[in-house]
C-alpha cells in the first residue's frame, strides 16, 4: 500500500502552505576591521557624526559614528583629520552608509593643531586622498601615503614639503602625473630635480625649500585632474600669502 503524501508532515490546522509564524529572517552585513586614516568627518542628526577614512585594505568607507557628540563621545583625537584609527564597521545590504562599532585611535593628528600650517597641510593630505581615491576600492599605496604624511608632520618635517610630496604621490598613484615632455616643457631643470627627489626618497629626506615654480605646478596638475579646486589646498595657500 502506497505511503500518505501527509505522513512524516508536522500535523497543521492551515493546510500545506509555508510556515511563517516563528521563522527569523537573517540580513547579511559587510563587516570591516581595519586600520584607517580619517579624511573627513561632519554632524549627522543630533548626536551623530559621519566620518569618511581610508582604510588600509578596503579603500574609502563611510559611516555613521552614532552618539559621537554625546556623553559617551570618543577621545577628541579619534577623529581628528588624518589620525591614524583601527575602526570596525558594517553596512548592511541596500544601506548608503555604514556604521561604525567601534574608532580606536592610533596615532592622532590633534598636536598639530597648535600649527597652522601643519594642520592645513593634514586637511590638505585628507582631501587629496579623498578626492583621488574611488569608494570602496582598495588602495594601499595611498593608505601608505597620508601615514607617511601624518607621521613626518608630527616629526616636524616642514609643512610646504609634506603638501608637495602628497600631491605628486597622488597623482603618480592616480595615474594622471604628467608625461616627461610636458613637465619638460613647463618646469626648470632644479624644478625636475626636487620632483625626481620626491620620487626616489622618502618625505623626511626631501630637502627644502619647495621651489615656488613646482609649487604652483602641482597645485594646477592637481586641480586640473580633479577638475575643482580643493577647498584646504586653497586655504593653505591665501593662508602662506597673508
Amino acid at each position: 500500500m502506497a505511503a500518505s503524501p501527509a505522513r512524516g508532515r508536522r500535523a497543521s490546522g492551515h493546510g500545506d502552505g509555508p510556515q511563517h509564524r516563528g521563522v527569523r529572517y537573517h540580513v547579511a552585513v559587510a563587516i570591516i576591521d581595519d586600520d584607517a586614516l580619517v579624511l573627513d568627518h561632519h554632524p549627522f542628526r543630533d548626536r551623530h557624526l559621519v566620518l569618511a577614512v581610508l582604510t588600509h585594505r578596503h579603500g574609502v568607507q563611510r559611516g555613521v559614528l552614532r552618539r559621537a557628540r554625546g556623553g559617551k563621545a570618543p577621545p577628541a583625537g579619534a577623529v581628528q583629520i588624518l589620525s591614524r584609527v583601527q575602526v570596525s564597521l558594517y553596512q548592511k545590504p541596500r544601506a548608503e552608509l555604514s556604521t561604525f562599532r567601534h574608532v580606536d585611535l592610533v596615532t592622532s593628528s590633534f598636536p598639530l593643531a597648535g600649527n597652522l600650517e601643519q594642520s592645513s597641510s593634514a586637511a590638505v593630505v585628507a582631501e587629496l586622498l579623498l578626492t583621488f581615491c574611488p569608494p570602496g576600492e582598495e588602495a594601499e599605496r595611498m593608505f601608505r601615503l597620508g601615514a607617511a604624511a601624518l607621521d613626518a608632520l608630527l616629526a616636524g618635517v616642514d609643512a610646504d614639503i609634506v603638501t608637495a610630496y602628497s600631491e605628486f604621490w597622488t597623482l603618480v598613484l592616480g595615474g594622471v602625473f604628467p608625461s616627461p615632455e610636458m613637465i619638460g616643457a613647463d618646469l626648470t631643470r632644479s624644478d625636475a630635480k626636487f620632483l625626481a627627489d620626491c620620487r626616489h626618497r622618502p618625505v623626511t629626506n626631501v630637502p627644502p625649500p619647495v621651489p615656488p615654480g613646482v609649487a604652483a605646478w602641482l597645485d594646477r596638475c592637481v586641480r586640473e585632474a580633479a577638475e575643482r579646486a580643493l577647498h584646504a589646498l586653497s586655504f593653505l595657500r591665501k593662508l602662506k600669502d597673508s
